[in-house]
């Protein structure tokens, strides 16, 4: 299993928008990419003056392969849904994670993928 930790910091007016393009643009076809969205958090939990909060979206997909296939299937909305978020927020990052325990495959293909 592999998840992906999405960490995006905006000014807090802009989280009720960036949640609306979320479940309109990009949810409707993350399924069908094999991406299930498992959570979602936002840090600190209140509104602070004139400092940023930080929306962390977490995402599963099934394995390496599956995360490849996911990117290289990203359909029109989906790039508007990041296009957006660029506009609204600070910085964002992904971070893309597996069970440490479960060792590193190191097959060619993932390396050249996407």
């Amino acid at each position: 299993m592999i998840h992906i930790l999405d960490e995006i910091v905006l000014a807090p007016e802009h989280l009720p928008t960036v949640l609306t393009q979320l479940e309109s643009q990009y949810l409707p076809g993350s399924a069908t990419r094999g991406l299930v969205l498992l959570q979602r958090w936002v840090s600190p939990p209140v509104a602070i003056e004139d400092a940023p909060n930080t929306l962390w979206l977490l995402w599963q997909v099934a394995d390496a392969p599956a995360y490849y296939a996911m990117r290289a299937g990203i359909d029109a909305p989906a790039l508007a849904f990041w296009s957006i978020v660029n506009t609204l927020c600070d910085t964002r990052r992904r971070h893309v994670m597996a069970d440490a325990a479960c060792g590193l495959s190191r097959h060619k293909e993932y390396c050249d993928a996407a």
